[in-house]
């Protein structure tokens, strides 16, 4: 049965990656005109490691392209070379690193730190940022790389550069943004349903909502306090009181350290938020969105942690659970829903309509019409 278990819900609705959608765009493109420029110089020179250290002190940009051949990514050269660059002496200040800096520290800088470096007036400081820049590229194996690539066709040069290097480049940028989808679509569900939700722009921004902030006792919203609130990624108010507080935790590769501590703090807040409702007042819940075959690398210390601590956990597949739930603590007003039967047995509908659903929603088959709005959502409609 669906519904016997939250892991048997979860486990059969859960989402593969390309079912969660990306939030705004990822960059996904090189200047592959450029790159065939370098490699057609690179191959009618003869002496290959004084070439790129000249090309890359003519044009800084081109580590943008060259990082990717290595196999490095953005974080990980900016980090190597904060690293390099403080452990470098400076040839007219020995006592100091190429900065200026003290050898005692080590402060990261982002990749265009060091490129704007290579753009410096001070010719000193460009010229010995462009070598160390050339020189870290090098000893990644650059010269070998360039030299295998150089020799193919421009054709042939596309299509590794998009299987080989871009996917493995966008990779973790997606995984990010893919959170951020998730976490858009229920908003902009919720403002369907005629909710109003906290932050408020949140349905018509995919990213760049900040995250809000309650207090751990009281559940109001506040400014972030290391220790006194919990931070949710969307709360969900009634007559301007927060009523549900979501977290959103949706994971397409493993969890990692992350998800187990996240998995750890759900626990806390909902012990916070019991001891909250057990003091009276209308009562307040604690939603997830959770989603994601990650979840399969650690059930036992991440979902399985959290699935029941949740009032309700939604998925991209299960977003009507979200009007549903809604309709049970008189938020909004749900007539009817259509349940995919692409997706559903009859057995399976029942199933689901007997937990989630109400005495006063109607349950619909494929041919019976209702009036109302139809709203999408998952593998449901809801007539509102």
């Amino acid at each position: 049965m669906i519904t016997n278990t939250p892991q048997n819900e979860f486990w059969f609705h859960v989402a593969d990656q390309t079912d969660i959608p990306i939030a705004g765009e990822v960059d996904k493109s090189l200047d592959l005109d450029k790159l065939a420029k370098l490699f057609k110089d690179f191959s009618e020179n003869r002496d290959k490691e004084k070439f790129l250290f000249s090309a890359i002190n003519s044009d800084i940009d081109l580590i943008d392209i060259l990082r990717t051949l290595v196999g490095v990514s953005d974080k990980r050269m900016y980090l190597e070379l904060s690293y390099l660059f403080a452990k470098t002496k400076s040839k007219s200040s020995p006592e100091k690193n190429v900065l200026g800096g003290s050898f005692y520290e080590l402060n990261k800088h982002p990749l265009d730190y060091f490129k704007n470096l290579v753009k410096s007036s001070n010719r000193e400081l460009a010229s010995e940022s462009a070598n160390l820049i050339a020189k870290y590229l090098i000893d990644k194996g650059l010269v070998g790389i360039v030299n295998a690539m150089s020799k193919l066709s421009n054709q042939e040069i596309e299509i590794l550069i998009e299987k080989l290097v871009l996917t493995k480049e966008v990779q973790q940028a997606e995984a990010k943004r893919r959170g951020h989808g998730a976490e858009f679509e229920l908003a902009k569900l919720l403002h369907s349903l005629g909710c109003k939700i906290f932050p408020e722009e949140r349905y018509t921004k995919s990213i760049g909502a900040r995250d809000p902030n309650v207090d751990s006792q009281t559940f109001e919203i506040m400014k972030k306090e290391k220790g006194k609130t919990w931070s949710f990624d969307l709360i969900i108010t009634d007559n301007g009181t927060p009523r549900v507080f979501i977290q959103s935790l949706i994971h397409t590769s493993d969890p990692g350290q992350y998800g187990v501590n996240k998995s750890d703090e759900t626990v806390q807040i909902k012990r916070d938020l019991n001891n909250h409702n057990s003091k009276g007042g209308v009562k307040k819940e604690l939603w997830g969105l959770v989603d994601g075959v990650g979840f399969s690398e650690n059930k036992r210390d991440t979902i399985d942690k959290m699935l029941t601590e949740f009032d309700c956990f939604i998925q991209m597949k299960t977003l009507y659970k979200a009007g549903l739930q809604l309709h049970k603590l008189g938020m909004v007003k749900i007539k009817a829903i259509l349940f995919d039967e692409s997706v559903y047995t009859p057995e399976m509908i029942k199933a689901l309509f007997v937990k989630y659903g109400s005495a006063d929603i109607k349950l619909l088959s494929k041919n019976e019409k209702i009036e109302g709005v139809a709203i999408r959502a998952g593998s449901a409609i809801l007539i509102v």
